[in-house]
């Protein structure tokens, strides 16, 4: 019976796009479920899985921080006509999803009917987000001065 849950809760794993867990978990799942002889096996398996988990995260992308590219302030879609060139800052990158204890409940919880599913927007992975913002301040094609408050990401962290 256990054996069947933890292969349901790998296959919802892959249904919900959490398939870069899968080497973790699957080596948590076989050293669990040899009890032959734990103090042989169990030692082993930790770094390995520590040190696999850190390596693709990083060669898989660039990790959430802060990002820029000038253009014109007419090409920012707020409505100003002025030609200045400024520097958008934005967050960018990729967010490593950490799964909680929370987390790992709530799947179980889930699977086995306790907990009512969520509906599509109640799926996702962590986002890079500001953590706080910058005014920007321009002169327009009209000779005048404008402040749009919180426009530029200050500062990013992943969120979610």
């Amino acid at each position: 019976m256990r054996s069947l849950l933890q292969l349901l809760f790998l296959l919802f794993c892959v249904q919900r796009g959490y398939g870069h867990a899968l080497p973790s978990l699957l080596d948590h799942v076989v050293g669990g479920a040899d009890t032959a002889s734990p103090d042989q096996q169990e030692p082993a398996p930790r770094p390995r899985r520590s040190s696999s988990d850190a390596a693709p995260a990083s060669a898989s992308a660039s990790p959430c921080g802060l990002r820029s590219v000038q253009l014109q302030v007419r090409d920012l879609g707020l409505g100003y006509d002025a030609d200045e060139t400024v520097l958008f800052k934005y967050c960018g990158g990729a967010c490593e999803r950490v799964r909680s204890n929370h987390d790992l409940t709530r799947a179980h919880l889930l699977l086995g009917g306790v907990l009512p599913r969520p509906g599509p927007s109640g799926v996702g992975g962590p986002c890079c987000r500001p953590t706080h913002h910058e005014d920007l301040a321009f002169l327009d094609n009209a000779h005048r001065w404008h402040k749009v408050e919180k426009l530029l990401a200050a500062g990013c962290s992943c969120v979610g």
